[in-house]
């Protein structure tokens, strides 16, 4: 990419890369291309408001030319499936209008930029599913009444948004439509399936990073607290291998028991959510064997070395973190089925430890 590159240019080299380009179909190609784009977004710098030589910007500008050309072609690939054009059509219009921005931006065009910008910063807003959720509405003047001398704030009931959210709550997994308050990041509700209540968190994220471990993943989820409020971290350890699949700027909602846990974490943007099994988890077996038992060990380790490398195996590992506590906690209140559990888990057990599993 050289100086003076106009807009149109930059579109053409796109569209001639997305033919040559097969990103798949489906809903994680979508994924992918909004998560590149979104990243995108995060660096694109506000054009400068005056000329001046060896400007930084327009230096920063031209190294992301390449990039507005490589995730615009993905984009438009990925658009070519007809299911994916719908939410793909407004994140295209973003990077066409960024991308514009940029040209003009590093040929030091910077009225033309400064238009190209503005554009693109509301197509980026529009492009987000559900970034008008938690957007605070403008608030109307004080108002004084003369009567008793005070002044009030917004009249307006707080607003509030509606989400579908699972019961995090062991048994139910229900999912309901609940409404929250978007200018408070902690919310109690109660689901309306198992009248049990429950804690959500809102956010924005911020950033996300995965540490990937032998047997689990650790989840480090910096989020901006909706409303007025800061910016936090949440860490936690998870067993089942799943995918969670989030770009800068999605919902998020993490879901806890009464009694603190944290269960489900929900994008409320793509509508996926994970699960969270704790790394040690062996439900069945714990309720057979009792916590900590020796047992626990082969089954364990077969999990980690055998089922984790495969893709059936994957697959039986999501199922049971996912079904596993209450198949659990239905054996634990029945003695004759916690018998027979025991019974079919030992001799499970022997021929694990012989095949060298312990």
């Amino acid at each position: 990419m050289s100086a003076g590159l106009q807009p149109e240019e930059l579109f053409q080299a796109a569209r001639e890369r997305a033919a040559t380009l097969d990103v798949g179909r489906g809903d994680a190609a979508v994924e992918r291309v909004r998560a590149a784009a979104s990243s995108l977004f995060a660096r694109i710098p506000e054009p400068p408001v005056y000329r001046r030589a060896e400007d930084p910007s327009r230096k920063a500008a031209q190294a992301l030319l390449p990039e507005v050309e490589k995730v615009l072609a993905e984009a438009l690939a990925a658009g070519r499936d007809p299911a994916a054009l719908p939410v793909l059509d407004k994140l295209v219009k973003a990077l066409l209008a960024h991308g514009e921005a940029l040209c003009h931006t590093a040929d030091g065009r910077l009225e033309a930029a400064e238009t190209a910008w503005r554009k693109a910063q509301e197509l980026e807003r529009a492009a987000h599913p559900t970034r008008h959720l938690v957007t605070a509405p403008p608030r109307p003047p004080p108002v004084f009444e003369k009567e008793s001398g005070a002044s009030r704030y917004d009249p307006r009931p707080a607003p509030q948004a509606t989400v579908k959210l699972v019961c995090p709550n062991t048994g139910c997994k229900r999912v309901n439509d609940f409404a929250f308050l978007t200018s408070h990041p902690y919310n109690r509700f109660i689901c309306p399936a198992c009248k049990t209540p429950f804690l959500a968190y809102f956010g924005e994220l911020r950033g996300l990073e995965v540490e990937v471990r032998r047997s689990s993943k650790r989840y480090f989820f910096t989020v901006d607290e909706v409303g007025p409020a800061g910016t936090t971290r949440i860490e936690f350890e998870e067993a089942s291998g799943q995918d969670f699949p989030a770009a800068r700027r999605d919902l998020l909602a993490f879901l806890y028991t009464e009694a603190r846990e944290l269960k489900v974490v929900v994008n409320l943007t793509n509508q996926r959510l994970m699960w969270v099994s704790p790394a040690a988890s062996c439900f069945v077996a714990t309720v057979a064997f009792g916590e900590g038992a020796p047992e626990l060990v082969a089954f364990r380790a077969y999990r980690d070395d055998v089922l984790r490398k495969s893709v059936l195996g994957r697959a039986f590992i999501r199922g049971y973190y996912r079904f596993g506590p209450d198949v659990a906690a239905w054996v634990s209140h029945r003695p004759v089925a916690r018998s027979g559990v025991r019974w079919v888990l030992r001799r499970v057990h022997g021929r694990l430890t012989r095949s060298g599993f312990a």
